[in-house]
């Protein structure tokens, strides 16, 4: 069943496949190569065939319930869901059930999502590799030694060897675009406020995202224009007039202006990464955008603007669990965690202060440009175990090297998406980034038809 989720609905809708058909190939995928992945922390196989039998029922009778009615859907174990546990992939939320969905998973309920199960992540989201202590690592489906990234990982993974056809996730520093990234599959940070944050597990307050993560362009359009919109019980959310999302896919981009800084990233990543940006800009060239460089403002410094505010709204998330059981949390995510305790109130104030001038810098460089062009990495997906790496002549962090294109835009809030463009050398994804100006999405994901129809989905090898 090699379809994306539009084409698993419209078969739906048309009376060609059951939902129980549908439901039951993903548990017997799930079933059958999950135990290679640790991609599922939870199945929900009983209640998922349950709720197909009542789509297929509700279909017979002529009821219409939305976009995703009948269609099985996995979401990052970060989601509050009614009466299935929701442990953040961690020891301390093991047995935590919420009573309560999340708007984003009510959301899609509404439109006749069924919940497939919940997907394995980075403890708490604290992190790039998905290397859980709790419930194991995350196996990249192109390379089971490499990591699928994270924090998203598990989504990002199921999703490559369609074991569900799409997932929510969330992305605090690049935790949607770094495991789609790694995976060869697409992965949509919007921009900040645009989806509702009520009933997610917080790591860091300001920085939060959530966002959709598919095998197709299209897919992340439909599951856009179900989540998106103002939640009152968000605090952070934007009042915006909804678009459809899905009106845009296939326009042409003759005209677009595409901007690309060559001297930042290209001393930044490994000559394969740059190459496809290459490709990338050439692809775009020949559909009519006109490609200039540009010198993206304060991207240096956003990373220590990044680390102090993650740092401290992190810690002051854990602080009562982390005083009383910090053996309870993996050793990289409780060091990480206590690294918050050197920032101060005036390092934290600094940094939100930095923060709004590089946000207002980045609007005024899209004053010339409608997409910015970027590697989604430095390098392609680590493998798993390995800790270090070294980049611009230093060993650094594998979470550092992982998340430095991604995290400037958390810091600023602006649109980011991860797509694919190709393989490497040593056949793992290579991804490009695209960024917008704030409530662009649907400039986004006119750039992203392009680049798709060049590199169009495939499972990898393992997993056709």
């Amino acid at each position: 069943m090699d379809d994306d989720l539009t084409s698993l609905s419209q078969q739906f809708q048309q009376g060609e496949r059951s939902s129980t058909e549908i439901t039951s190939y993903y548990l017997e995928r799930i079933a059958q190569y999950d135990q290679m992945l640790s991609a599922f922390i939870t199945v929900c196989e009983q209640d998922a065939l349950s709720h197909a039998k009542k789509a297929d029922v509700d279909r017979e009778q002529g009821i219409h319930r939305g976009a995703l009615q009948g269609i099985p859907i996995a979401l990052k174990d970060l989601f509050h869901t009614k009466g299935v546990k929701t442990t953040a992939g961690s020891s301390i939320r093991a047995d935590f059930v919420p009573q309560d969905d999340a708007i984003v998973w009510q959301k899609m309920q509404q439109q006749g999502a069924i919940l497939l199960g919940k997907t394995n992540l980075h403890e708490f989201a604290y992190g790039t590799t998905s290397e859980n202590p709790h419930y194991g690592p995350v196996h990249n489906p192109w390379n089971l030694a490499h990591s699928a990234g994270g924090s998203s990982g598990g989504s990002a993974a199921a999703i490559a060897a369609s074991l569900t056809p799409a997932s929510i996730g969330t992305d605090t520093g690049g935790s949607v675009r770094i495991p789609a990234a790694c995976t060869g599959t697409y992965g949509l940070k919007p921009t900040r406020g645009l989806v509702s944050l009520t009933g997610i597990d917080p790591l860091a307050m300001s920085l939060d995202h959530a966002g959709p993560m598919g095998r197709s362009v299209r897919d992340i359009a439909l599951l856009l224009s179900i989540i998106a919109g103002y939640d009152e019980e968000d605090p952070y959310s934007v009042d915006v007039a909804p678009t459809p999302y899905s009106s845009v896919l296939g326009q042409s981009i003759r005209g677009m202006t595409v901007g690309i800084d060559e001297t930042y990233y290209f001393a930044r990543a490994q000559e394969e990464v740059i190459t496809s940006i290459l490709e990338a800009k050439r692809i775009l060239e020949d559909a009519g955008a006109h490609v200039i460089q540009v010198a993206v403002p304060g991207i240096e410094a956003s990373s220590a603007i990044h680390d102090a505010i993650i740092s401290v709204e992190a810690l002051t998330t854990h602080h009562d669990d982390l005083s009383r059981m910090p053996e309870a949390y993996g050793d990289d995510v409780r060091e990480r965690l206590l690294l918050g305790r050197r920032y101060t109130a005036q390092d934290y104030a600094k940094a939100c202060r930095e923060r709004k001038v590089f946000r207002r810098n980045l609007l005024q460089m899209f004053d010339s440009i409608d997409i910015l062009l970027t590697p989604t990495l430095p390098f392609v997906a680590p493998p798993l175990g390995q800790g270090t790496i070294t980049l611009e002549g230093a060993v650094q962090p594998i979470r550092n090297g992982l998340s430095k294109f991604t995290r400037p835009f958390n810091t600023a809030g602006f649109p980011a998406i991860a797509v694919p463009c190709g393989l490497s050398r040593e056949h793992l994804p290579l991804s490009v980034q695209f960024v917008a100006r704030p409530f662009a999405e649907s400039q986004l994901l006119k750039v992203s038809c392009i680049m798709e129809q060049a590199f169009p989905f495939f499972l990898p090898p393992l997993f056709q």
